[in-house]
């Protein structure tokens, strides 16, 4: 019986992808069950190996079909396959992209080297792996977050809310018992509160923050 993690390595960078193929294949209990440069060929090897791949290793920005469409279309097929991005994005925006796809794990390429058989190994574990150059970053985030939120005024959260679960202006208004007006100045001081440039990030926001549930 075979006991080895199985991995799928797909990345465009020919040399990162054989250089990481090598390392992987030292390790005892890992095994490369395919590898390739574009999402289009990722997927249409992994339906032929019939989804028996445990790790899909993945790079985000791909040419032909990116990572996040691949691991979307993969997970749907496949959901026992795990997913760890392989990236050199380095910031608080794609990683929570990331997991909103169907991550398990998220590497940096500078750090690939050092970590990825420790991530592999945590993510057959169930748990999730995020690059430890991330954490300062993490935290920054979180205690601006945390910052803005004690900013906001009860009301204030109420209308964040109800904007990001796609209520219009009228209808919060309604639903609160306020006016129009009330209405839009609470969006604006939210807007400016946390620097949302339209209402896409202020929905990824609430979703990232567990104030709405999708």
């Amino acid at each position: 019986m075979n006991d080895k993690i199985r991995i799928y390595l797909a990345d465009d960078h020919k040399i990162l992808r054989e250089s990481l193929i090598m390392l992987l294949s030292q390790e005892d209990d890992i095994e490369i069950a395919g590898n390739a440069s574009d999402g289009i060929e990722t997927t249409k090897e992994i339906y032929e190996l019939d989804g028996r791949v445990d790790i899909l290793l993945m790079d985000i920005a791909m040419p032909r079909k990116g990572g996040f469409d691949t691991a979307r279309e993969i997970r749907d097929s496949f959901p026992d396959i795990r997913i760890i991005f392989l990236t050199m994005y380095k910031n608080e925006e794609m990683l929570a992209e990331a997991f909103e796809n169907g991550a398990s794990g998220y590497v940096l390429k500078e750090n690939a080297f050092e970590e990825l058989v420790t991530a592999i190994h945590q993510v057959m574990s169930g748990e999730i792996y995020i690059s430890t150059v991330m954490a300062p970053l993490l935290l920054s985030g979180f205690l601006q977050n945390e910052k803005n939120n004690r900013d906001l005024s009860g009301r204030e959260r109420e209308v964040l809310k109800l904007l990001a679960e796609g209520y219009s202006n009228r209808e919060i208004a309604e639903f609160l018992s306020i006016s129009v007006k009330t209405v839009e100045t609470h969006r604006a001081n939210i807007m400016k509160k946390h620097n949302f440039k339209n209402i896409t990030e202020l929905v990824l926001y609430a979703v990232r923050n567990h104030i709405i549930e999708v």
